[in-house]
């Protein structure tokens, strides 16, 4: 193309880096930012080689490819959102920055510099070229006055507010006055074409009413929503998803549905589906407690999980993005977690566990809460609705991905690695990865300085507790599959992380009797390159005494029997209220007898499975023996660790011969440590070597 001696007549006519429900990218279907180029001019301009950045001083940071035109007096609109093929750019737009055209050979043609920006409200020149805000925007077509500052009415308000009702309720909507409230029952988010709220809406069912706020010179409100959980029993917590219904049930656009526009995951079968689809759409996120709401905020919904997409009861995560107004969802989830905003959240089914207990995955990691340092995921259960239909029991969870490092650790996406089960990047690079495999593959750890440079690399702790928790679970889905683990940049050592244990706890067997030891240290087969680390550190003198005797301690305590069965009949209970509902919506389980039949032998693999372990350990070891240990303290003076484990005042159980164990006592404040009364040793670490049943005291004083 011939260069022109001066710019074309081409102008950033309208932008929408909030495009959180407007319109749809023809190509990818999914809500993304976009930039409206307008040709005013009298011939089609061939735009082959300009350049379209969010940098203005790196013109070229896309350079659009050919066959890309304007025809006279027309308009082009091109996707800003980092796909980086036919009219979509590499990058994603921000809420604010700046955007800028320039010629191939560099020559500036347009620009514009902008402020924060509203989901769902565009940028851009009115018909005397001033730029302005508007809603409805209007990509493709001509603007019209817009309005000079991003101003919206606020939103509407509700009475009563959202929530559980036994009874019918009347339901008032309120806003400034001069307003025009418009408001819709289906889930969609209410345009100008919307019903005109007149009086008091009759809700008889569980409903969600969204309204928003209309007046001729101002920028509509956005969306408020509110779920009128009509006859919902409130004995579980309650997620409300509203949404237009098109968007989970449509055949062309609909995640949910089999749909017309799917494609096949090639690693599920042949099976074609929308549900297979990367599609995001917006939503309304609402979480109910007991005694209220605590949550409503816009985000983005997506169908989650690999081949359990296919169940009729699906796995959905949702997003905190800026397009859609917050950076994260703004409510402390879990009781367990001191975080109070998460990007991400899953709403979990049970996957392969939807047919049994529905509790598998989480019960695996809520038994050490409080009793490991291991990256796990933390569980609150719930039902959710969609649209004011009940859609099941589900695990409000986080999402065990790069943004967990993120939350949990702080770190941004860029200061970390991440690798998934044999050399899969997540996040960062696998290079020191593969460094490490190299030098454990060709270094024995029974060497000091090979076992010292390993600790400097590996959280050894946390490798150690993983392990434990993976092999007490039986998780036979492992360690070829579901195992991710990480390591920050700066002198970070590498973690591993927990998830997805649908076919642990013998879900398709009787579990208690397996062996895990042979899945986790494999010599053969898809499970022998992630076992070759518990293989070569067990090597180690050091690591093998520290695994064994801290696998004793939690199976003395956290993995009690009494205990383990406290913890599944409380999660049990929590979700047993909803369970015959959950049952009529999917089939699955297939009764409630059936369910709690299932929950049982969770029970039976609680009590038998520590028994077989205890072999298993002892062989795994090299069969050093196993003797009685008991320790006593006053808890109200200290606290005592055994191998790392915390103990109880009165602690008694099996520890292993020959191989050292840790003790450590910690006074409470206003109390020290004076002694181990049977052997006089009064450094508070202390470590023996049993020969047979052995008892210590740890005894502790107050300050003098």
């Amino acid at each position: 193309m011939c260069i022109r001696d001066s710019a074309p007549p081409v102008v950033i006519n309208e932008i929408l880096p909030g495009n959180a429900s407007t319109n749809l990218d023809p190509d990818n279907k999914n809500f993304v930012p976009w930039v409206e180029l307008r040709n005013t001019g009298n011939t089609t301009v061939q735009l082959a080689g300009y350049r379209l950045t969010d940098d203005l001083g790196t013109p070229a940071r896309w350079i659009i490819p050919s066959g890309v035109t304007i025809p006279a007096g027309g308009y082009l609109v091109l996707w800003l959102d980092g796909k980086a093929t036919g009219r979509h750019a590499p990058y994603v737009l921000d809420m604010s920055g700046e955007l800028g055209l320039f010629m191939p050979d560099g020559t500036p043609v347009d620009s514009v510099t902008f402020g924060p920006q509203r989901p769902d409200v565009a940028y851009g020149r009115n018909s005397s070229g001033d730029w302005r805000y508007f809603d409805p925007a209007t990509p493709g077509a001509a603007n019209g006055a817009g309005h000079v500052d991003a101003t919206q009415l606020a939103p509407p308000t509700f009475n009563p507010p959202g929530g559980f009702y036994s009874t019918a309720q009347s339901v008032a909507l309120s806003a400034a006055p001069g307003t025009v409230v418009r408001y819709t029952t289906n889930g969609s988010r209410p345009t100008a074409n919307s019903p005109i709220y007149s009086g008091p809406i009759a809700v008889s069912g569980p409903t969600a009413v969204r309204a928003r706020a209309f007046a001729a010179d101002s920028l509509p409100s956005q969306a408020a929503t509110s779920t009128y959980l009509i006859g919902v029993n409130p004995n579980l917590d309650v997620v409300s998803l509203v949404t237009d219904p098109a968007y989970f049930f449509d055949d062309y656009i609909g995640i949910y549905v089999d749909g017309k526009a799917g494609i096949a995951n090639p690693n599920c079968g042949k099976k074609v589906a929308n549900w297979n689809q990367p599609w995001e759409r917006p939503v309304s996120v609402e979480l109910f407690e007991a005694d209220g709401r605590v949550l409503q905020q816009d985000g983005g919904v997506a169908i989650a999980g690999s081949c359990t997409r296919k169940d009729p009861q699906k796995q959905m995560q949702l997003f905190a993005r800026p397009g859609y107004g917050d950076e994260a969802f703004s409510v402390a989830l879990f009781a367990d977690k001191p975080l109070d905003a998460y990007e991400r959240i899953i709403l979990r089914a049970a996957g392969q566990d939807a047919a049994n207990t529905l509790l598998r995955d989480a019960l695996g990691q809520q038994l050490v809460v409080g009793r490991m340092d291991v990256d796990r995921q933390a569980y609150r259960p719930a039902v959710v609705f969609i649209n004011g239909a009940f859609w099941g029991v589900y695990g409000i969870r986080e999402r065990m991905d790069e943004h967990f490092v993120v939350s949990n650790y702080g770190l941004g996406l860029n200061e970390f690695d991440m690798i998934e089960k044999k050399n899969e990047v997540l996040a960062g690079s696998i290079s020191g990865w593969n460094t490490l495999y190299s030098y454990l593959s060709n270094n024995s750890p029974a060497t000091p300085s090979v076992y010292n440079y390993l600790q400097s690399q590996i959280d050894i702790d946390e490798y150690i507790n993983y392990q434990i928790l993976e092999i007490y679970s039986d998780n036979i889905d492992w360690p070829h599959n579901n195992i991710r683990w990480w390591r920050a940049h700066d002198d970070g050592q590498w973690r591993w992380m927990v998830y997805d244990l649908d076919a642990a706890f013998g879900r398709a067997t009787k579990g208690y009797t397996n062996n895990t030891f042979k899945f986790a240290a494999a010599t053969k087969g898809k499970r022998a390159y992630n076992a070759l680390v518990l293989r070569r550190l067990m090597l180690n003198p050091e690591f093998k005494a520290l695994f064994g005797q801290r696998f004793a301690a939690h199976l003395n305590t956290t993995y009690e029997p009494d205990r383990v069965i406290g913890v599944i009949n409380g999660m049990a209970n929590a979700i047993a209220p909803q369970m015959p509902n959950h049952i009529t919506r999917w089939n699955k389980p297939k009764s409630l007898a059936y369910w709690q039949s299932e929950v049982g032998r969770l029970r039976t693999y609680a009590t038998l499975r520590p028994g077989y372990l205890w072999g298993y350990l002892n062989n795994f070891l090299g069969s050093p023996g196993i003797v009685t240990l008991t320790v006593d303290h006053n808890a109200a003076r200290g606290h005592v660790t055994i191998a790392g484990v915390a103990a109880p005042a009165h602690y008694e159980g099996g520890h292993f011969r020959a191989l050292p164990l840790h003790l450590t006592a910690e006074p409470l404040p206003g109390y020290v440590f004076v002694e181990w009364a049977e052997t006089n040793d009064t450094d508070p670490t202390l470590t023996v070597t049993l020969t047979g049943p052995t008892t210590l005291t740890a005894v502790f004083e107050p300050e003098p």
